[in-house]
């Protein structure tokens, strides 16, 4: 098993990327990103969204230290650039030259994409496998959470078969938006998939648990317009499989998986705050005309029951913007912080388990 007890899911958005160029370079030895390759921000040189630049991002957050790489199959999020890397031919000759020769500086343990018809797709993943295991120390896999032991034992045995020796794989049991479903349940699912992979556990660096139960609508679900507080299940989840299996911690990092789009005029600021023991969220919630994001952030920091200073970057704009100086007023930066002191949360939970 590996040192790493914290496995975000992160699409390489602005949000996404700022909260992780602002975490502290030594919480990186616990932490492993996933990182969902998205086009950038259309441009007039770039009007389908550049993946270089989106690239040039993971490597100022990462530098050497090492990260998961996958590519975003969204189609609001993806693009001609990423529609070629996903090309089976030849073994994803594409997806190999992208990671191992124009990005061999970076330290990339990259995805095995994985399909569901049978025959010729099939092997070119075994041919993918091979030839990638033997330039890598690490590769990686990410299956439907529900598949149940056997399919997922199905879709793993090919892979394994085909390995270089030395070479492990991390294997990401992905439940994506799990509110609308019991946690129990939830829990059920993941052990069952789990269920044969102790009969192949010489080929597995770590067995990954992800999902988000993150509402699209807080106000809604917290039950109050300017404040309020929701459950939040990853943990409950998580708590339930560890019983039974021994997994990895892993999340989308506090992001709806539904990527609801806000437009301008539309949002009402808020201040999220996660909390401590890993279960619920709180907010303050405020118009722009009614104080917006200061208001919000007075609010937060009187909250003692709810929030805690952590000495993370979160904490330094929460308290700039109670100071009525606020770096961002734009929801996509409130993510960021909400994101930032969410990940730190995570990693003092895994700590103090561990």
């Amino acid at each position: 098993m590996s040192e790493f007890l914290y496995f975000p899911m992160i699409k390489t958005r602005d949000a996404e990327l700022r909260c992780l160029s602002n975490i502290e370079a030594d919480r990186f030895n616990s932490l492993l990103p996933i990182y969902e390759l998205t086009k950038s921000r259309k441009t007039l040189k770039a009007p389908d969204g550049d993946i270089y630049r989106r690239m040039k991002n993971i490597g100022e957050i990462q530098g050497e230290r090492p990260f998961i790489l996958d590519l975003c199959t969204d189609d609001k999020y993806i693009n001609p650039q990423i529609e070629q890397l996903l090309s089976p031919y030849m073994g994803f000759k594409d997806w190999q030259y992208f990671i191992f020769d124009l990005h061999n500086d970076l330290n990339i343990i990259p995805m095995i994409h994985i399909y569901e018809d049978e025959g010729k797709v099939a092997s070119e993943v075994e041919v993918f496998v091979k030839a990638a295991s033997e330039r890598t120390d690490f590769l990686a896999v990410r299956l439907p959470y529900d598949l149940g032991g056997e399919s997922v034992l199905h879709y793993l045995q090919p892979i394994f078969n085909s390995l270089s020796e030395g070479c492990k794989v991390y294997v990401i049991l992905d439940a994506g938006f799990t509110r609308n479903e019991m946690p129990g349940d939830v829990a059920d699912k993941f052990i069952d998939s789990c269920s044969c992979l102790n009969d192949v556990s010489e080929y597995i660096e770590d067995i990954i648990i992800i999902s988000t139960s993150f509402p699209s609508n807080v106000a809604k679900e917290g039950g109050g317009d300017s404040e309020g507080k929701f459950d939040i299940f990853e943990e409950n989840i998580f708590q339930k499989v560890v019983e039974e299996v021994d997994v990895k911690y892993g999340d989308y990092a506090s992001i709806n998986t539904e990527q609801i789009e806000i437009r301008g005029g539309t949002f009402v600021p808020r201040i999220d705050i996660a909390s401590l023991d890993g279960f619920s969220f709180t907010y303050k919630r405020h118009r722009r005309n009614a104080g917006g994001y200061v208001k919000c952030a007075k609010e937060t920091v009187r909250d003692v029951s709810n929030y805690q200073f952590l000495g993370t970057w979160a904490d330094n704009e929460i308290n700039l913007a109670k100071d009525d100086a606020p770096t961002g007023i734009s929801p996509a930066f409130w993510i960021s912080v909400r994101m930032n002191y969410y990940i730190e949360t995570r990693l003092r939970l895994r700590s103090s388990s561990n």
